[in-house]
């Protein structure tokens, strides 16, 4: 128990945690091995002003479940999702790449290519295959174990056929009628089962819903949503692995302060609209070499409808600045929006 580990504690280094003018910090990893975790610590937490937990774990639905049960408004929770391409220069001994990166470019782009379908530190070095076995076993833990443990799930399989389905076309827009018929086989599914999966998904941690901009968050709310697993290495559990260009958007979307994407009804559409001082900011991924002015052409409404006075699309290679009558696009390396530059 909790109370066991701070005894041995205060044993072995003579001290006693109940006497004022000393802070402790306990940092606990793993919690959710621990029974009745979030008990113990509220327990801590009300009766010692002086000790603060750390606590972290794997299975982030059955800690953010403690939390919900035991200690509301006790805590400030902090996501920690795959690696960012700093992260992963930094565990590939490549960060000295970023002290000059413009003496390294073409290799920063090669990196980030290969980055893409590595966001964990565990399948840094592996092949394809190795990395498909590995995010597969996470995803399965969680559909088959943690989920139906918190959740009433009459069908994990089901479950996983959606996320399988997300893993292949990431940033697919969700209907739930459409998704209830692709998963059944034949069975009769209905869509606010399908609806209540996802939402099981998305508590998770393994799905990431988008909203639609309108200006208005209760409208967006409401309107077609899309669906990415949470990081782009998890897609490679489909059978077919996407390809970079939507990796790359992935990516890019699922950083956690990213909610938003654009379509029209007449399907002029934007990947992410990032909320500014400055208002709207809308940022397109073409993960591609030429940037044609057809691919300019969204963005371009966009700026017109919301007077953005600048745009963003995200490319493979291409830099340049293209000055139009409603504001300028910077058109930025994907690489170089990974390192934080230029965004």
């Amino acid at each position: 128990s909790l109370r066991e580990v701070i005894r041995e504690y205060e044993k072995k280094l003579g001290n006693d945690i109940s006497l004022a003018g000393k802070k402790y910090y306990v940092f606990l990893d793993e919690i959710q091995k621990l029974d009745n975790w979030h008990e113990q610590i509220k327990y801590f937490y009300d009766s010692f002003e002086n000790i603060k937990f750390f606590v972290s774990g794997s299975a982030s639905l059955f800690i953010k479940n403690g939390i919900r049960e035991s200690l509301a408004g006790r805590v400030k929770e902090f996501y920690m999702g795959a690696l960012s391409f700093r992260e992963y220069l930094f565990f590939t001994d490549k960060e000295y790449m970023l002290e000059k990166p413009s003496m390294f470019e073409d290799a920063l782009e090669a990196e980030f290519s290969r980055y893409l379908k590595r966001q964990y530190i565990e399948i840094l070095n592996e092949d394809e295959g190795e990395i498909k076995d590995y995010v597969k076993s996470i995803v399965e833990k969680v559909i088959y174990i943690d989920i139906p443990q918190i959740f009433s799930v009459e069908d994990p399989h089901l479950l996983m056929k959606i996320a399988t389905i997300v893993a292949a076309s990431p940033g697919m827009l969700i209907d739930y009628t459409s998704l209830a018929r692709a998963i059944g086989d034949g069975e009769s599914i209905s869509r606010v089962r399908v609806s209540r999966y996802v939402h099981y998904l998305e508590e998770s941690y393994l799905l990431k819903l988008g909203y639609n901009y309108s200006g208005s968050r209760l409208v967006s709310e409401r309107k077609l949503k899309k669906a990415y697993l949470s990081n782009a290495s998890l897609s490679m559990i489909a059978q077919r692995a996407p390809d970079l260009g939507k990796l790359a958007e992935q990516t890019i979307f699922t950083h956690p302060e990213i909610r938003f994407f654009w379509r029209t009804p007449q399907k002029d559409e934007i990947d992410i609209i990032l909320e500014t001082e400055d208002g709207p900011l809308p940022v397109e991924v073409k993960y591609q070499g030429e940037i044609t002015k057809r691919d300019m052409a969204p963005v371009i409404k966009f700026m017109k409808k919301y007077g953005s006075g600048r745009g963003i699309i995200i490319t493979k290679n291409t830099e340049n600045t293209v000055e139009t009558e409603w504001g300028r696009i910077d058109m930025i390396p994907a690489w170089k929006a990974g390192i934080g530059e230029k965004l």
